[in-house]
C-alpha cells in the first residue's frame, strides 16, 4: 500500500510478552506495551508491518509515534546493514484494553528475517510495529478484503494467508454463501476453519498431495460459469506464493469472472531466503 500523507499508520514501540505454538506451523508472538491501546483492530484481511529487530537493535533515528510517511523516508535513508527488513501481517488477535497485538508467523522451510527472528524471539525483546492510531481515523486502511454487494464468496490460500482468512470469516456476514481453499503442509494448522461460517464450506488440501492449484482448477471448473453469471454478487480473494498467484488469477479468469471481481496477491516468494542479520 502506498504510504500517503492520509495513512493512519504510525510506529509503536512494543515488548514481546509471550511466544507460544498455536499450531504446528506456527509462533504465536504477543506483544504488549501502552502505546498498543491505540492500535486499531480493524480486522477481516488488516495488513501491518512488522520491522524485524536487526542484531544490534533499532537505529535511533526510528522511533515510535513516527507517521508511516515519516518513518519510511528514514528507513530508506539507513545504510543497508542497519536497516531493518519489513515484513506484512495479519494480527491474529487485537486487544487495545489489555494493550496487545498477537502475531502469528509461518515457520517457513526455508526460513526469512521475519521466520527466523520469530523462532529466536524471547519475552522482553523490543519490536516496532506499524499500524493504525485510532486518533487519525481512516478505518479501512490496510484492509484489502473489498467484496462491494457480493454475497457469494470463494476464498484461497495457504498457510501465510490462514490469519486473514480467518479475519475475514470472522466478519462475514451470516447471510453470505461460499467456499473456502487452503493448502497445507499439516492439517492442525488449520483446526477450527470447517465451523468458522455457517454459510461456507471449506476444503483444507494437503500438501503435497492435492496443491492449492488443482483444488481451485477443480472449483473453477465446476463452478465457475456460475460465479460469473452472478457478476458483482460474486467475489474471490487468494492470497500465497507469489509465483501461484497468477496462476490462480487465471484459472478465474478462464472461467468466466470478471478481473475486477478478483483480488489475488502474493504473500511470500518461494526462492533462497538471505540470513537474518
Amino acid at each position: 500500500m502506498s504510504p500517503l500523507p492520509g495513512s493512519p499508520n504510525v510506529l509503536f514501540a512494543a515488548r514481546v510478552l509471550a511466544v507460544g505454538v498455536p499450531s504446528p506451523g506456527f509462533r504465536r508472538i504477543v506483544l504488549g506495551g501502552p502505546e498498543l491501546s491505540r492500535f486499531a483492530p480493524h480486522g477481516r484481511d488488516q495488513r501491518v508491518k512488522l520491522l524485524v529487530p536487526p542484531d544490534d537493535g533499532y537505529p535511533a533515528s526510528l522511533t515510535s509515534g513516527l507517521p508511516e510517511r515519516e518513518w519510511r523516508a528514514r528507513l530508506r535513508q539507513l545504510p543497508a546493514d542497519t536497516r531493518p527488513v519489513l515484513r506484512s501481517y495479519t494480527p491474529a488477535a487485537v486487544r487495545p484494553g489489555r494493550g496487545e497485538v498477537d502475531l502469528d508467523v509461518f515457520r517457513h522451510s526455508r526460513p526469512g528475517p521475519a521466520s527466523a527472528w520469530a523462532a529466536a524471539a524471547r519475552p522482553g525483546d523490543a519490536v516496532l510495529l506499524s499500524g493504525p492510531d485510532v486518533r487519525r481515523g481512516n478505518p479501512g486502511h490496510g484492509v484489502q478484503w473489498d467484496p462491494g454487494p457480493a454475497t457469494e464468496v470463494l476464498i484461497t490460500g495457504d498457510e501465510t494467508a490462514l490469519p486473514a482468512v480467518r479475519g475475514i470469516l470472522a466478519a462475514l456476514p451470516p447471510h453470505h454463501r461460499g467456499r473456502v481453499l487452503v493448502e497445507v503442509g499439516d492439517p492442525a494448522d488449520a483446526v477450527g476453519l470447517t465451523d468458522a461460517h455457517p454459510g461456507v464450506t471449506v476444503e483444507v488440501c494437503r500438501r503435497p498431495g492435492r496443491p492449492l492449484l488443482d483444488a481451485v482448477a477443480d472449483w473453477a471448473g465446476a463452478h465457475g460459469g456460475a460465479a460469473a453469471r452472478l457478476g458483482e454478487h460474486f467475489y474471490a480473494w487468494n492470497a500465497t506464493e507469489s509465483t501461484r498467484v497468477a496462476r490462480v488469477r487465471a484459472l478465474l479468469h478462464e472461467a468466466g469472472v470478471a478481473p475486477d471481481r478478483v483480488h489475488a496477491q502474493g504473500y511470500w516468494h518461494d526462492r533462497p531466503r538471505p540470513a537474518a542479520r
